[in-house]
């Protein structure tokens, strides 16, 4: 009898709720206010971010060590709930434009070709008052993509979560240092219940831990526009003002990864909500709450072993850089005297840091920086003045010489270049590469022999850990069949980060996926669609690891399972280091009023360009005498000789210290045939 009570109580107030907004509607703009109390305005969303919902929805964060818990190693499962408490829905409406890396389509192609679901392109919907009048606009904000474990559409990068240590000088917890973090989220936007369902969720302010005054369905003056019923759809989905949507810490990537070494102590979770501004709302600056909350199940405070991280490792090109990183704390001194979290190094040397945080105060294990090899720009030789129409052939010193022309796009490699025909005054530039192949090691599980297993059908992963940027070159797979494979490797929050189809053999083989891995944690690789792979279920003995640089530690099925993978062989540190540019440029010359004759004889100039001081060298056939002329690029004689009764080679150095930087022509006359050489002056 109560509980019928209370349900005719809850009816009585909704209907009630009803009537006082049952001429604002999407369709009918009567009953709606404006925020300034106008006729006519848009009738905004904004979205906000429960602390109440991080800190008890479910009873609130979960945390979990770093070891014993499957792919909770390490992870703090968390809610989030985002009221709308503007004057208008947030509505999302998906497009029939999909995108699959960087080519945009026309209609959904299903799958993209490297496997992975393809984004759609979402526009954001306004709903606009004029007096009684509702109308409408559509406004581009972004993508969603089909999430496979959910069954639906999530919209890209709408939540991130963070742990953070606090920094007593600024009350901004966004500018707090981070100890740990997850991806950025894909939710699917849905009505999941009014603010009167979940009262706690909706307040007026969001941003202060404690404070703001609860808000329930009637303090809405536009409560239920937007109808009330947005669900996963990947034609609409949104939330309706005075409604909130929730993400249980049971979901797919809900949770923030601690990383080890990571101290108990007090933390605060910090949540943002459309951190790229991709939605349009009325106040874009209350997208964010920051909670409490105290790490209970990490190392013990007084563990003072700190390690940095480089996120372009520690081996890089000269000219390039890398961040260094520190656990998150509270104050930093640098051996370069710098006291910030992060810092870019680009020279070679040992850095550490000292270090105040929950663990304690100490100094970090040294990190060692080295600059790979750069190669110097090339040098050029061959003929850089052509006849209109003629070609030439040019040639660069260096190892692994790709050639571009003026427009950067690539036109050779190898050490010498045939120009097209040429036409006018071209460029050309040409680049060396140095090579660095990096270490190679290998891992995983490698002897099936003294495992059980069989051939699995469905969709499962390994899960591992990288501490620096590497390369799986390849991997062993048992198929039970020959045929394509699409092997995918997804982050931490399921986001794709490389994927390949693979045509595999019938039974045992080794796959060269050639997979670049960033640092990270909770990598998974796993089969999108039919595996049929081998799986072992016993003899399994995690971790598969390479110490300080990957550490296989379990699968998605637990750690008495290894899946598909075996013989991983990883690359560290390959590298190609690439040298600057040199430009050479081809003169054309028209050739008009010089008598080109083919003769027996050979001309020379070297070096070709030069300063105007060079070498000239003919060969005359037999004894003879010849004279020959240097002349301009107008036919303006500059220099000339004479010379008599030579035999064989003859050889001058030539010094033109009053020409000018342009074309020229060495014009040999040997008995009435004539040999044209030219050459430049810079």
């Amino acid at each position: 009898m109560i509980k019928l009570y209370f349900a005719l109580i809850a009816l009585l107030f909704f209907s009630a709720n009803l009537s006082t907004n049952a001429q604002c509607t999407t369709t009918d703009a009567t009953g709606c206010l404006c925020p300034d109390g106008t006729t006519e305005c848009d009738l905004l969303p904004d979205i906000t971010v429960s602390w109440w919902a991080i800190e008890n929805y479910a009873s609130g964060p979960d945390e979990y060590s770093q070891t014993g818990n499957g792919v909770n190693n390490g992870r703090l499962r968390i809610t989030g709930s985002t009221p709308n408490i503007g004057h208008g829905p947030l509505t999302v409406r998906g497009s029939d434009y999909f995108v699959c890396g960087t080519d945009t389509l026309l209609g959904d192609p299903g799958v993209c070709p490297n496997g992975s679901s393809p984004q759609q392109l979402i526009t954001q919907r306004i709903y606009h008052k004029n007096n009684g009048v509702m109308t409408y606009y559509d406004r581009w904000a972004g993508a969603m993509t089909y999430h496979p474990t959910h069954g639906h559409n999530h919209v890209d990068d709408w939540g991130v979560f963070t742990l953070r240590v606090e920094d007593p000088s600024d009350p901004n917890p966004l500018n707090w240092a981070i100890v740990g973090d997850g991806a950025k989220l894909g939710f699917c936007l849905m009505d999941y219940g009014t603010c009167s369902t979940y009262p706690d969720h909706c307040k007026d302010v969001n941003t202060d831990y404690m404070s703001g005054t609860t808000m329930l369905n009637g303090d809405f003056p536009n409560y239920g526009l937007g109808g009330g019923s947005y669900s996963c759809s990947p034609v609409e989905q949104g939330i309706t003002s005075g409604y909130t949507d929730i993400y249980g810490e049971h979901l797919d990537g809900m949770w923030i990864n601690i990383p080890p070494g990571t101290c108990n102590g007090d933390y605060w979770i910090v949540a943002e909500i459309d951190p790229h501004n991709s939605f349009l709302e009325s106040d874009s600056t209350n997208n964010w709450t920051a909670t409490p909350f105290t790490l209970t199940q990490q190392e013990p405070a007084g563990t003072t072993n700190f390690a940095l991280t480089a996120d372009n490792g520690t081996e890089f090109c000269a000219g390039g850089s890398t961040v260094l990183s520190a656990p998150a704390g509270i104050n930093y001194l640098w051996s370069t005297g710098e006291t910030t979290q992060t810092i870019t190094v680009s020279q070679a040397g040992t850095y550490t840091v000292d270090l105040t945080n929950t663990c304690g105060t100490g100094t970090s294990d040294p990190m060692t920086i080295t600059l790979l090899p750069t190669p110097s720009a090339p040098t050029f030789t061959g003929d850089t003045v052509v006849c209109t129409g003629q070609s030439t052939v040019l040639t660069a010193t260096g190892s692994n010489v790709t050639w571009f022309n003026e427009n950067g796009t690539e036109v050779g490699t190898g050490n010498t270049f045939t120009t097209p025909a040429l036409t006018s005054d071209s460029t050309f530039y040409a680049e060396s590469d140095n090579y660095i192949a990096g270490i190679t090691e290998f891992t995983g599980l490698t002897d099936t022999s003294n495992t059980g297993g069989s051939f699995f059908t469905n969709i499962q992963a390994l899960i591992f850990d990288v501490t620096v940027p590497l390369t799986i070159k390849s991997v062993k797979v048992i198929a039970d069949g020959a045929g394509d494979r699409n092997i995918q490797l997804i982050d931490d929050g399921g986001n794709l980060v490389q994927a390949g189809t693979f045509t595999l053999p019938d039974g045992e083989s080794q796959v060269d996926v050639n997979f670049n891995v960033p640092a990270g944690m909770n990598y998974q690789i796993s089969v999108n669609g039919v595996s049929d792979l081998w799986r072992c279920n016993s003899g399994v003995n995690y971790p598969y690891e390479i110490v300080d640089t990957i550490s296989i530690h379990n699968s998605t099925a637990g750690t008495a399972y290894y899946y598909f993978f075996y013989d991983w062989e990883i690359t560290v540190g390959e590298s190609t280091c690439t040298g600057p540019q040199s430009a050479q440029t081809v003169y054309v010359d028209s050739c008009s009023g010089i008598d080109d004759v083919d003769i027996s004889a050979s001309t020379s100039v070297y070096p070709n360009p030069n300063k105007g001081t060079f070498t000239f060298e003919f060969n005359v056939p037999g004894t003879g005498s010849f004279e020959y002329t240097i002349v301009d690029v107008v036919g303006k004689v500059i220099y000339s000789k004479e010379v008599t009764e030579q035999t064989g080679f003859y050889k001058e150095i030539i010094s033109l210290s009053e020409a000018a930087p342009g074309i020229y022509s060495v014009v040999v006359n040997l008995m009435g045939k004539t040999s044209t050489t030219r050459f430049v002056v810079e």
